[in-house]
Formats: C-alpha cells, sequence, structure tokens
C-alpha cells in the first residue's frame, strides 16, 4: 500500500536536508494525506512526488486548516491547479494569499 517516495538514501538526505521536521511526521497521519491531496488536485502523482522531492516544506502545512480551503478558492477562481498555484496555496501569508485572492474576484 506504501508508495516509495525516495529511491535512494542520497534523495533521502537531500529532502532531510531541505525539511529536517520531515522526521517527525507520521506516515499515515501526515506524509501519505498530503501525497495523496496533491497527487488528487494535480491528477498525476508522479507531478506530485517530484514536486514534493523538489520542496518537501510542502509537507508541512495543515490539510484542514490551509491546503484544502485555499484549494477550495483557487477552484472556485478557477485557477490552473500546478505546482506555482500549490506554492501560493502553501506557502503564501493569510495577508498575500487574500490579497491574491482579491485581485482575481
Amino acid at each position: 500500500k506504501r508508495r516509495l517516495l525516495l529511491k535512494t538514501n542520497s534523495e533521502l538526505a537531500t529532502v532531510i536536508e531541505k525539511f529536517p521536521s520531515l522526521l517527525s511526521l507520521s506516515i499515515d497521519t501526515n506524509l501519505e494525506p498530503t501525497l495523496d491531496f496533491y497527487s488528487k488536485a494535480i491528477g498525476d502523482e508522479k507531478v506530485a512526488i517530484a514536486m514534493l522531492k523538489r520542496d518537501p516544506t510542502l509537507f508541512g502545512f495543515s490539510l484542514e486548516k490551509r491546503l484544502k480551503p485555499r484549494l477550495k478558492q483557487a477552484k472556485e477562481l478557477e485557477w490552473d491547479i500546478d505546482e506555482g498555484t500549490f506554492v501560493k496555496i502553501a506557502k503564501y501569508t493569510e495577508l498575500s494569499w487574500n490579497i491574491t485572492v482579491a485581485k482575481n474576484l
């Protein structure tokens, strides 16, 4: 059932170097649900995995408090759901997100 996100020790070391807090996240309650979320939203698990390898900090954001509500807003605004959109969804502060959304109303 588990998917292999990282295939080599080198990949693992790089990801942990970029986001050391990854080691404190639960596979069952954090990593798998977050990977599922990005995979379904983008529509391609391989693209989602590549995105998360490039920027593992994307694992660190709350699904319920940030990612899901913002994805819903982005879809309502008919934005393309791609890696750039996910960086905004995940990383923008509340103020930056609200300004971005307001500009697109």
